[in-house]
């Protein structure tokens, strides 16, 4: 009982104190606000333009609702740090880290194009199997990228990968995390993850030339007709059959089955 009448006070806590920055403000002076491009659990992000550096840019926030929390600080200042040591075309690269009387604030390299969840809602794109493959793979080289450097980004999801010309770029490192010392149960755990959402995205793409013609729920097993490579690359990565141990043997069985779709 105490939890749902509380609930309500939060909401309002957060719709209260969560100001946002409308279009043609200014941040620390400096970035210029062309518009809001999202919220999360813990941020809100912004496109701007550096008039300092005469570019465009991406300037995250610590909403202010959380910034009392430990918790929401620390998870806002790691992925700052994560995307700090990265250097990769597809990853959007941290620039600076800095604190003014509304709060905390990084700033990113902006990522052209649209994500993929709104791609394929404009444009009505259907992908073939070779086509989702080949997108697949393309993702999952980034991923390859991460993991090599014990980096799992924890949310990989169709709002989460942008497109520009056809090539996917990650975003949203709020959830990711990097591991040191022995590998263990939850760095297993985490990559395993990382992979399920590959063949989820894999799986939503497949789907994109799918009819339903019958009005019962079916497996996608019996509702796609896939080449066997396919069926079982997917079968791996969601976990029905043993899951690969690394992205990149994931990348070579997708390549494979990429091979058996031409």
């Amino acid at each position: 009982m105490f939890f749902h009448v509380f609930r309500p006070f939060r909401l309002l806590h957060r719709y209260l104190v969560d100001i946002t920055y409308p279009q043609g403000t200014y941040i620390a002076k400096r970035y210029l606000v062309i518009r809001k491009l999202g919220s999360g659990s813990y941020g809100t992000t912004y496109l701007c333009e550096d008039i300092v550096q005469q570019k465009t840019c991406t300037v995250k926030q610590l909403r202010r609702s959380r910034q009392k929390r430990k918790k929401y600080f620390r998870m806002f200042e790691q992925e700052y740090e994560l995307l700090k040591k990265l250097a990769h075309a597809s990853i959007p690269a941290s620039t600076s880290f800095f604190h003014t009387d509304d709060g905390y604030f990084f700033v990113m390299d902006f990522v052209t194009g649209e994500n993929l969840e709104q791609h394929i809602f404009d444009t009505k794109k259907q992908y073939s199997e070779k086509e989702a493959l080949e997108l697949t793979i393309d993702i999952a080289t980034v991923v390859a990228y991460l993991h090599d450097r014990r980096i799992y980004h924890g949310d990989i999801r169709i709002p989460n990968v942008m497109l520009a010309d056809g090539h996917a770029s990650l975003i949203d490192f709020g959830l990711a995390q990097q591991f040191s010392g022995p590998r263990g149960n939850a760095e297993q755990n985490r990559l395993e993850q990382d992979l399920f959402d590959i063949g989820d995205i894999l799986l939503y793409l497949l789907y994109t030339t799918f009819e339903k013609t019958n009005k019962k729920a079916l497996p996608w097993t019996e509702e796609l007709t896939l080449s066997r490579a396919c069926s079982h690359v997917l079968e791996r990565l969601l976990g029905i059959q043993a899951p690969f141990p690394s992205a990149s043997e994931a990348i070579d069985a997708l390549e494979k089955a990429k091979e058996a779709a031409d």
